[in-house]
């Protein structure tokens, strides 16, 4: 006989309440009660009626765990900022040798920071002014955009670095509170400068463009001054955007079409360069080797304002350079200075030149070469930080400015011991910047351990020291089409290889190398062939 099963009817009750009811003691505690959080009735979730505890720590617990710094440190801290003031020649360079060669040897403590470059500099196009003598004479003979070259665009292969290339003008510098100043160029470089504020001083990225000011101020933890020099005139040296430098060359050139007479001061090789480079395409007509004067030429006048040109060269050099230049018919006049201009000086927009033997030269362009001066406003006079002449003082040996405090540098032109001389840059950016390495570290290794404990590593990081090349050394002059004058490492150089090392094409084939790569653009060997 088969058996019925019996079906015992069950209360409807959780299976959290059924569980409970087995057990004859209750669940909590009556001395955990206080700490109980009350359910929340209003809680779908079935695992609401669980109990949940308060976290309470005594006095003890809190005098013996680790203290949280107010700072944040390590990947959590604002990057420091490594900025480098100029965006030429110079402070290209270091830049790419800081991303190829430095940021990656960084971080060695376990506190150390993260590292953010930033490029300041007046213009976002690099100009290649190497080529200036023979750009200003007239237009297709350097073309515009051969001359000019996109400096950001040079930076695509660093792209996963803290990188920022910034179009502004440093207004100051202040070596105590180690910030700069910055007048901002347009709204573009406005945003980009106010994302690198500090959070606590910063904007919302989605601000409008119009309402982040024009002028901000950034911290640095290291900077490099590399801000050079410039010429009276913009033809040879950016005086602020490079479209500005670019309409001063398209005017020039209708000047010196319509011009009779060209006055030329100066005696160094730009003076010299843009001279032999104005009476070869403009006043003859042929090809090497052979050579034709024009039936009308344009009087060409070279004012020295000294005894002799070239005065850095060796006298045979600066003898062949004059002897090549009145060859191509250009009248130069030594032992006389340019003391004062008068433009327009009649209806038909001539310019009257006041000399120092007390005559005066009435000319219808008038091109001035001489008195570099150093772009160094930015510092002021009261930080006693500038020679008479506005060069930064700096440290010939280790090129560290000592007088300004720590992790302050200067390079190039800019800086005291400057020959005005492009080679001297390139020799000297691997010393600086493997000096600023070791200040960089030591500041890593003393800032982890204040009381000491690094002393036997920071010993071994050691300084490089910076050797100059003398004066004169290195100095190519193209004058005619086919030739100049020139040494290298003290040997003269023939025309012909002035023509092939310089006169050529002016290194406009090294201009990559030198905004992609931060390169020598004398150097023979490289993809940039």
């Amino acid at each position: 006989m088969a058996l019925k099963p019996t079906i015992i009817p069950m209360s409807p009750v959780s299976p959290l309440s059924s569980t409970f009811a087995k057990s004859p003691v209750s669940p909590v505690s009556t001395n955990y009660a206080p700490y109980m959080a009350a359910p929340n009735p209003s809680a779908r979730n079935r695992y609401s009626m669980l109990p949940t505890f308060k976290h309470r720590r005594n006095d003890t617990a809190i005098s013996i765990a680790p203290k949280v710094p107010d700072v944040p440190t390590g990947k959590g801290a604002e990057p420091h900022n490594i900025i480098i003031l100029g965006n030429s020649y110079a402070g290209l360079a270091c830049a790419h040798r800081f991303l190829d060669h430095c940021i990656d040897r960084l971080r060695i403590t376990p506190g150390s920071p993260s590292y953010r470059l930033i490029i300041i500099g007046p213009s976002t196009h690099l100009y290649w002014n190497i080529s200036a003598p023979r750009a200003v004479v007239a237009p297709g003979l350097i073309k515009h955009e051969d001359a000019f070259i996109n400096i950001e665009e040079g930076f695509h292969r660093h792209r996963g670095q803290l990188f920022t290339h910034i179009q502004g003008t440093c207004n100051d510098l202040d070596p105590e509170l180690r910030t700069i100043e910055i007048d901002l160029h347009d709204f573009e470089a406005q945003r980009k400068c106010s994302l690198l504020l500090p959070k606590s001083e910063g904007f919302d990225p989605k601000t409008p463009a119009f309402d982040i000011p024009r002028i901000q101020t950034l911290p640095f933890h290291a900077i490099i001054l590399a801000t050079g020099t410039r010429t009276p005139s913009d033809l040879f040296s950016l005086h602020g955007p490079h479209h500005e430098t670019i309409a001063s060359l398209t005017s020039i050139h209708a000047q010196i079409a319509s011009a009779k007479s060209i006055v030329i001061s100066g005696g160094g090789p730009t003076a010299v360069e843009t001279a032999g480079q104005l009476a070869t395409y403009l006043n003859h007509a042929s090809h090497f080797p052979f050579r034709r004067k024009i039936k009308s030429p344009k009087t060409i006048t070279l004012i020295s304002g000294g005894q002799t040109l070239l005065p850095r060269m060796p006298a045979a050099t600066s003898t062949k350079a004059e002897k090549l230049l009145r060859k191509l018919g250009v009248e130069i006049k030594h032992n006389v200075q340019v003391l004062h201009t008068q433009s327009w000086f009649d209806q038909t927009g001539a310019t009257k030149l006041s000399l120092s033997d007390r005559t005066s030269l009435i000319t219808d362009l008038y091109i001035p070469c001489t008195g570099l001066k150093p772009n160094s406003e930015y510092i002021a006079d009261g930080w006693d930080l500038k020679d008479d002449s506005g060069y930064i003082l700096t440290n010939s040996t280790d090129l560290r400015c000592d007088m300004a405090g720590s992790r302050i540098y200067a390079l190039g032109d800019v800086a005291s011991n400057t020959q005005n001389n492009l080679m001297d840059v390139y020799t000297a950016v691997p010393v600086l910047m493997h000096n600023l390495l070791v200040d960089l570290l030591v500041f890593e290794l003393e800032a982890d351990r204040p009381d000491g404990g690094h002393e036997a590593r920071i010993e071994m990081l050691r300084d490089e020291e910076f050797v100059q090349t003398p004066e004169g050394e290195r100095t190519l002059s193209p004058i005619s089409r086919w030739g100049g004058v020139g040494t290298w490492r003290g040997w003269k150089m023939p025309r012909v290889m002035v023509h092939l090392l310089k006169g050529k094409r002016y290194r406009l084939g090294k201009t990559g190398k030198v905004v992609v790569e931060g390169g020598n653009p004398y150097a023979s060997r490289g993809k940039w062939e």
